[in-house]
């Protein structure tokens, strides 16, 4: 077993408190003489690493926004988002450099990282910088972009905090992660997403020891836990799916029982998978539900799973929490309507260079994921279906309109719709149907994978004759996704009683 003085560790790389210190001064003080300052965005082009972390930790001191960027996006891609948030610094892996528009390398001050343990120019940079001291600013948070509902990404920017704020933000994540001085903590999950980027930092920040996957591997994560008596992890339902598929052998062999909590994320979870988790690693499975922009809402033991299976769990205490009709008017216990809620002692938000989004997606204070639900008589909440098209396969939101705008780029498509259906590995996977003449789906797929990641790509591209389109020119998307699945011999997901 290691219980060494490391702090951090990703791969063979390894630091302890005072070098992990030492680098983030180091980092901050080139900021800074970079002329870095409150309210910049410096993007972040990186791979699971403890580069990402101590630049992340060396930009909120200044109070500056770290902007991740999902590296596998398609270079067109990276360079709206870079247009965007307009950075005033760039830090990009060496072996991410291809997927840099070249326009950036040569117009913007750009730092390539090497590997961790290797030297590289980011490396000598960060050891001949001067320490910074001080004084710090409120560490504002990154800049994650979320499409939302139009598919056009939108970069969630936090207000700035207060340190009351800060210390409210903290308690309640300290609370929901179950971190505290003594925990050791597990990331298998890309520092890009909200969630396993918060929950990497928190445990920098508050735990003992923090370990960040290179790349999730559902067997190295279970030898992990036992070599390193992992306390707590977080997880998204995918990777429930993988770590299910191991041979009995295989799971059973490794000692699990430092585990004290493991929560999930990010898409929906078959409920055979979920109880299937719950069977094998006792009560400390829980769930959450939030977004980007409000953080988490609800939280689910798996005791209260078990109780009301399919739940996310009742609302935080800190949350203010309404499901509302088409006209905003509260709507009954086990009545299904938009949901809208926000955490109070959080500061709020803003679209960055869109502030007018925010109204759009509001109610008051409060703000929408876009996600349909009720609640029953207890106030447990159920997710019955998104108001926008938005899907989440493997723990990853794809926008419809994005990938049906590459389709129409393509030659020959005449028409395009695209949208979700249940998938037992991914929660959700995309499919399009495309009308036009000599359409090969081989080849549409090739060709979207030149404007857009592979991820965002239909698993499934049908041709079809014609797409229903009404007078205002929209397609009925829902009655689609249910001609899908009664071709396809699946029954669409139960509804909420009564739902509108």
């Amino acid at each position: 077993m290691s219980m060494s003085v490391e702090v951090i560790r990703c791969g063979a790389a390894a630091l302890d408190r005072a070098t992990l210190d030492a680098n983030v001064a180091r980092i901050t003080g080139g900021l800074e003489k970079l002329g870095i300052t409150q309210g910049d965005r410096v993007a972040l082009l990186l791979k699971n690493s403890i580069a990402f972390v101590e630049i992340s930790l060396a930009i909120g001191r200044l109070g500056a926004f770290p902007v991740p960027i999902n590296w596998h996006f398609a270079a067109v891609e990276i360079d709206v988002l870079l247009k965007d948030c307009d950075p005033a610094a760039i830090f990009v892996h060496e072996d991410l450099g291809a997927s840099l528009p070249e326009s950036w390398k040569q117009d913007r001050r750009t730092m390539f990282v090497g590997a961790d343990d290797a030297p590289s120019p980011y490396a000598s940079w960060r050891d001949g910088s001067d320490l910074f001291n001080g004084p710090d600013r409120q560490a504002p948070g990154s800049i994650v972009y979320t499409s939302g509902t139009t598919g056009r990404p939108k970069g969630v920017k936090r207000c700035p905090p207060t340190p009351e704020q800060q210390a409210s933000m903290r308690a309640i994540r300290s609370d929901l992660y179950r971190m505290d001085a003594s925990s050791r903590v597990l990331v298998p999950g890309p520092l890009y997403h909200a969630f396993p980027n918060q929950f990497a930092i928190h445990g920098v920040l508050t735990a003992e020891y923090t370990e960040i996957m290179p790349r999730f591997d559902a067997e190295a994560m279970l030898a992990t836990i036992q070599r390193e008596r992992i306390t707590s992890v977080a997880l998204a339902p995918i990777m429930f799916v993988r770590l299910l598929r191991l041979p009995a052998e295989t799971r059973q062999a490794c000692d699990l029982s430092s585990l004290r909590w493991a929560l999930h994320a990010g898409g929906p979870c078959a409920d055979d998978v979920k109880r299937a988790m719950i069977d094998w690693w006792g009560p400390i499975v829980a769930e959450y539900y939030g977004g980007t922009e409000v953080g988490a809402l609800t939280l689910c033991s798996s005791a209260e799973w078990l109780d009301r299976p399919g739940t996310c769990g009742k609302p935080l205490e800190d949350v203010e929490f309404r499901i509302v009709d088409a006209e905003g008017v509260d709507v009954a216990r086990g009545e299904a309507g938009e949901i809208f809620g926000r955490l109070r002692s959080y500061p709020d938000f803003t679209y960055h260079n869109d502030p007018a989004k925010r109204a759009e997606v509001g109610l008051g204070d409060l703000v929408s994921l876009g996600d349909i639900g009720y609640q029953d008589e207890d106030g447990y909440l159920f997710l019955c279906d998104r108001a926008r098209d938005m899907v989440v396969s493997g723990g990853v939101n794809i926008y419809p309109a994005e990938v049906e705008k590459a389709l129409f780029a393509i030659p020959g498509v005449a028409d395009c719709a695209a949208f979700g259906v249940p998938d037992p590995e991914f929660g959700e996977m995309i499919v399009a149907f495309v009308v036009g003449d000599n359409l090969d789906a081989d080849g549409l797929r090739k060709r979207l994978r030149e404007t857009i990641a592979g991820y965002k790509v239909p698993k499934l591209i049908r041709q079809v004759e014609t797409l229903h389109r009404d007078a205002s020119g929209k397609i009925r998307k829902h009655v689609l996704r249910d001609q899908f699945l009664a071709a396809s011999g699946v029954q669409a997901p139960a509804q909420a009683p009564h739902s509108r």
